[in-house]
């Protein structure tokens, strides 16, 4: 068992889905993440052609300061997301089955440097 966890989920309907992303502290003892921007996840829609749909973070600017969350033993922290099924672009997405990736832009724990940054994954069907 790993000291934290980092997951996703995904409640779809017709007209948006609302992405959760949870990260865990599993470890016996308080935990420090240090974020080095105000965007403390990122994510990318994929279509079942692995073809990128849609990136959260495309064209939207962050508060370039360090920020602070911290966990005590067992808590987790969540962020949430919708995502109304257009692309970057603007063009609606057809039904189908679609991937996401999220990343969590976290740049220490513990005051230790997180050399490649959590990423979990989820699919799910409009």
């Amino acid at each position: 068992m790993t000291d934290w966890k980092w997951d996703g989920d995904v409640i779809a309907d017709e007209e948006q889905s609302l992405f959760t992303f949870t990260f865990k502290n599993n470890s016996d003892q308080p935990m420090l993440l240090e974020f080095l921007t105000s965007q403390f996840y990122d994510y990318t829609v994929y279509n079942t052609h692995r073809e990128q749909v849609y990136h959260f973070s495309k064209g939207r600017f962050f508060l370039q300061a360090i920020q602070h969350k911290s966990l005590n033993s067992g808590e987790q922290i969540q962020w949430k997301s919708t995502w109304n099924y257009k692309t970057n672009e603007g063009k609606r997405v057809p039904a189908g089955t679609y991937t996401v990736k999220a990343i969590l832009n976290v740049w220490k724990i513990n005051d230790k440097l997180v050399p490649s940054k959590p990423i979990t994954s989820f699919t799910f069907n409009i």
